[in-house]
């Protein structure tokens, strides 16, 4: 937990993170507390996926339990994507980790004017 709790707070020094989201992120990855035990034996994936139509890719894979570090990680992907609506997507978000332990398959699929896309999905 310390090497995550450094991450985080390098995060805050770069400018990249509030402290009030490095509470929020360290409290969602555990830092403060003994992490749960997984019921099952495979880790579910929250994957996103950014393709831009001259040939630039984005591919992230998080566990499930850190989902809630994507939505504080919009921000930084504003500069990647300027043509994808992040508020959209952050709202969207917000609605699908709600239920995310029920989720499975793709959530979003959004294309940008430019013809770049954003897929988020769980498996």
């Amino acid at each position: 937990m310390r090497d995550e709790l450094l991450r985080i707070m390098n995060l805050v020094k770069d400018g990249k993170l509030t402290p009030e989201q490095a509470v929020e992120l360290a409290e969602t990855m555990g830092v403060f507390s003994e992490p749960k035990q997984q019921v099952s034996g495979k880790k579910r994936m929250f994957y996103i996926q950014v393709r831009s139509n001259d040939g630039e890719k984005v591919d992230v894979k998080i566990p499930v339990g850190l989902a809630q570090l994507l939505k504080l990680s919009l921000p930084v992907l504003q500069e990647k994507v300027p043509n994808v609506n992040l508020n959209l997507l952050s709202e969207q978000l917000d609605e699908a980790m709600k239920n995310l332990s029920e989720l499975e398959g793709d959530i979003l699929n959004v294309t940008g004017s430019d013809g770049t896309t954003v897929r988020i999905f769980v498996d």
